[in-house]
């Protein structure tokens, strides 16, 4: 006898129907978001208004997280994708990042374990946005929920030590960073060699170095070049001015252009310029013509 095939009973909301208040939670805001740009893109005389606004919008991480519940791994790839967007889109216009921490605030709520945003936001947190203790509250927040992952410790020990030259505090993280399972086994010379070269040029430079080679992402690598080549500058510009305090001293007298100093053999020759501007002479001071919004 042959078995009856019955049509299948009607079941509940399957997992699609779960998912769709996620999704459309998450692209409620991204949708707003893109939409208020594109409602202002030709507003030129509002465009401060629109920097300011433009993430004013979004929820807190913790409103995202109750919504999205079980689907938050899929919110996270949306703020993602988000803050990569809006730290490139800044980067190569005005370089001001007003929101640049709320996004990276929703991110590592919805993500508490997502440890490449922290290093990331942090990273530009600090250097492009000037931001450096908010850099920190961000590492501080992703290393008591990760606690023993290195990596935290470490960057919030660059942070100190590049930006808030508070060199006993990171000296300190350098410490922790080197005793978690699986650091570096560079990090373990950072906490006496910080502490003992506190604002050397050169420990900046190989710092930066292990930050460009710890990392695949294109952006943050574009920011360590900029530092390095932001460090040679400082070189350039403290042995160009000493040049110049020794002409003073030996001649009476200021060097009538930087060129002067090499002519008369205060400089070997002069040193290039890393962003591909000059130096020159402004009262005793050497200056560069690269202004400061592209040396950062």
């Amino acid at each position: 006898m042959v078995e009856e095939i019955r049509p299948a009973a009607p079941s509940g909301p399957g997992r699609l129907a779960g998912l769709l208040p996620a999704v459309l939670a998450v692209w409620g805001f991204v949708g707003v978001y893109l939409l208020q740009l594109g409602i202002e893109a030709g507003a030129a005389g509002h465009r401060r208004e629109r920097l300011m606004q433009e993430l004013a919008y979004f929820p807190s991480g913790r409103a995202v997280r109750l919504v999205t519940a079980e689907y938050r791994e899929l919110a996270s790839d949306f703020i993602w994708l988000t803050a990569i967007d809006y730290y490139g889109r800044h980067q190569e216009t005005d370089r001001r990042y007003e929101w640049l921490g709320h996004i990276f605030g929703i991110l590592t709520t919805l993500d508490e374990r997502f440890i490449g945003a922290y290093h990331f936001g942090a990273i530009t947190l600090a250097w492009d946005a000037r931001k450096p203790h908010e850099a920190v509250r961000l590492l501080y927040s992703g290393m008591k929920a990760n606690p023993l992952d290195w990596r935290l410790p470490f960057d919030a020990g660059f942070v100190n030590y590049m930006l808030l030259r508070d060199y006993r505090t990171a000296a300190r993280l350098f410490e922790i960073a080197s005793r978690l399972p699986d650091a570096w086994s560079v990090v373990a010379r950072w906490a006496p060699y910080v502490a003992a070269k506190g604002g050397d040029i050169e420990t900046a430079r190989r710092m930066w170095r292990d930050v460009y080679y710890s990392t695949e992402n294109r952006k943050l690598r574009e920011l360590v070049i900029r530092q390095l080549r932001s460090l040679r500058l400082e070189e350039a510009l403290a042995e160009l001015q000493s040049a110049v305090e020794r002409f003073r001293e030996e001649t009476g007298r200021l060097p009538r252009n930087v060129a002067e100093l090499a002519v008369r053999g205060y400089v070997g020759e002069l040193p290039d310029e890393p962003f591909g501007g000059e130096f020159y002479l402004d009262g005793e001071r050497v200056r560069s013509t690269t202004p400061l919004n592209r040396r950062n």
